[in-house]
């Protein structure tokens, strides 16, 4: 099981990677260019927001793709 999720975690490294390299490639902002533009210039208070953010957004990543293989395992 551990084993399934370091292979998850591994292949979403070198995604990102790639992923991040295309959408430089094809002029796409970038999460960082695209939340530099929504909140202005960093400092202290937009870095706490981006912060929070993308807490949020790893959280739901995170769990939102364990509980269905949890549900599907059980019947």
């Amino acid at each position: 099981m551990v084993k399934k999720y370091a292979y998850f975690i591994i292949g979403l490294m070198i995604g990102i990677s790639v992923f991040n390299g295309i959408l430089k490639w094809l002029n796409i902002p970038t999460y960082d260019q695209l939340l530099e533009s929504i909140l202005g210039k960093p400092d202290t208070l937009n870095n706490f927001i981006a912060l929070i953010i993308t807490g949020i957004l790893i959280y739901l990543i995170i769990f939102g793709i364990s509980k269905p293989q949890k549900f599907f395992s059980k019947r």
